[in-house]
């Protein structure tokens, strides 16, 4: 029988396979931002100081908006940042929070089942009658499998997230996670 250590040689490797994965996801998401800000100025000067706006401008700002939220959503819930309104922190404990992390994540995963589901079907829609954008004449079923795929990897961080709790190796929830500021201490 192998010992641990050969049983998961490879366990490093697929933590290095995630962080270039995480890397480039966060890597493209920037790029779709910078793609955001560059034409929203080059509109916003041509329009106002040419009288010439950008042609596409507000095409090319909304599919890269719909891509990088898309995108960052898989980064954002593996790094537990998305915004969270928490009204029952205070009157839990440790262990009532773990599991109310546990029920919120495996809820969320199945949300995101049916997320990735429906775009999934709607890329098929958007495929089979030819859909494309109005300026540039973009496929958008392209851009709903996208979508569709950071759902799916989104529903495995949520899925890794209820694992870790349920196995006691997530966060540790012993610890306050309210933050006061000067404005609420006085």
């Amino acid at each position: 029988m192998a010992n641990f250590d050969d049983q998961h040689w490879n366990a490093p490797k697929r933590s290095q396979i995630f962080r270039w994965l995480g890397n480039f996801l966060g890597a493209a998401a920037n790029v779709m931002l910078c793609v955001m800000v560059v034409v929203t100025c080059i509109d916003v000067i041509g329009r106002y100081f040419f009288a010439a706006p950008l042609l596409g401008a507000h095409e090319m700002i909304t599919l890269a908006m719909g891509i990088m939220i898309y995108l960052g959503m898989p980064l954002v819930t593996a790094s537990r940042e998305h915004l969270v309104v928490d009204l029952a922190a205070g009157l839990l404990g440790p262990k009532g929070r773990r599991i109310q992390q546990i029920v919120v994540n495996a809820v969320a995963a199945l949300t995101f089942i049916l997320f990735s589901y429906l775009l999934l079907f709607h890329g098929f829609g958007l495929a089979e009658d030819l859909v494309t954008t109005e300026d540039f004449e973009i496929e958008q079923a392209p851009i709903a499998f996208l979508m569709a795929a950071m759902c799916f990897f989104t529903i495995f961080v949520f899925v890794n997230h209820v694992f870790r709790d349920l196995t006691g190796t997530g966060p540790d929830y012993s610890a306050r996670t309210h933050s006061k500021t000067k404005d609420t201490q006085e």
